[in-house]
C-alpha cells in the first residue's frame, strides 16, 4: 500500500537519521534527549538543509526563528572544515551579529551549550533554541513562539527547566555566566533612545516589542524595575511611556 509517508519519503528522502523532512515536526515527547526540558507545545521543525550542494541548515534554522527570508550576513554562516565549525565564523560571532542568545542542544552527546551576546547570558534578551547533530541543525520552537526570554509566554521553561541545568559556553569547558537581575541589567546596559524605538542595548526591549505585550506582562516589567505607578488606572500606553522613560 502506498501511504502518505511513503510518498513523502520518495519525494524528499531524509538526508540523515537526525534531520526531519522539510516542514515535518518532531514533538518534544519523541526527542531522544532533553524531552523533560520542554512541555508538549515544543517541537523540532524540519527546514531546508541543502541549497546549491551546501549545508545551510544552521542559517535556515536562524532565519526560521527570526521569521525572515532575507539573506543573513556572512557572520551568520557556519563554515565547516572536516565537520568542525571554523574558528573564524563561529556561534559567538553570530550572536554579536544578531544580538541574540543561542542555546544549542547537542543530540549526539546529550549536552547543552550556549553562545550569547555580551559579557554574560542575559535571559531577558531574545534566545534562540537550536537542535544540533554534527553539522546538521534544526530550530526548537513551540506553538506559541519561536524565540524565548524571561518576558515571553514560555519564560518558565527557560527559567526552571533549561537554565537550571549545567550549560557550557559553546566550544569551551567553562559554564555560562547568567545574570537575571533585571535592575542590574538595566543599569549595566542603559536605556538608549532612538527616533522611533526605545531599547536596552538594541534588543532587550524595543518599543515595538513592548506594544505587542499584554498589559499584565508590562506590569511585571514595571515590578521588576521597582517603579511605582502614580497613575490610578494606567493604560497600556501609560505603562509603556513609564518603561521608556518618555
Amino acid at each position: 500500500m502506498i501511504t502518505y509517508e511513503i510518498i513523502l519519503e520518495y519525494l524528499s528522502p531524509p538526508i540523515n537519521t537526525f534531520s526531519n523532512q522539510n516542514n515535518i515536526i518532531l514533538p518534544s515527547s519523541k526527542f531522544t534527549y532533553f524531552k523533560n526540558y520542554f512541555d508538549d507545545s515544543f517541537y523540532r521543525c524540519g527546514i531546508q538543509y541543502i541549497h546549491n550542494s551546501k549545508n545551510v541548515s544552521f542559517e535556515n534554522s536562524i532565519k526560521y526563528c527570526l521569521d525572515t527570508q532575507e539573506e543573513l550576513s556572512k557572520n551568520c554562516q557556519l563554515v565547516y572544515d572536516d565537520n568542525s565549525i571554523s574558528s573564524i565564523n563561529n556561534l559567538w560571532n553570530i550572536t554579536k551579529s544578531i544580538h541574540n542568545n543561542i542555546i544549542v542542544f547537542d543530540f549526539k552527546n546529550n549536552k547543552i551549550s550556549s553562545a550569547y551576546y555580551g559579557e554574560y547570558f542575559n535571559p531577558w534578551r531574545p534566545t534562540i533554541l537550536l537542535a544540533n547533530y554534527n553539522e546538521w541543525w534544526e530550530p526548537i520552537i513551540s506553538n506559541e513562539a519561536k524565540i524565548f526570554s524571561f518576558s515571553s509566554n514560555k519564560s518558565s521553561i527557560l527559567k526552571t527547566k533549561i537554565l537550571s541545568n549545567e550549560i557550557k559556553k559553546y566550544g569551551e569547558d567553562n559554564n555560562i555566566i547568567i545574570n537575571d537581575n533585571f535592575n542590574e541589567i538595566i543599569e549595566l546596559e542603559q536605556f538608549v533612545n532612538n527616533n522611533e524605538e526605545t531599547f536596552v542595548n538594541n534588543t532587550t526591549f524595543t518599543k515595538n516589542k513592548l506594544e505587542k505585550m499584554k498589559k499584565e506582562e508590562l506590569l511585571q516589567i514595571i515590578s521588576n524595575m521597582n517603579i511605582t505607578i502614580e497613575i490610578i488606572k494606567p493604560t497600556k500606553k501609560d505603562i509603556i511611556k513609564i518603561i521608556c522613560k518618555e
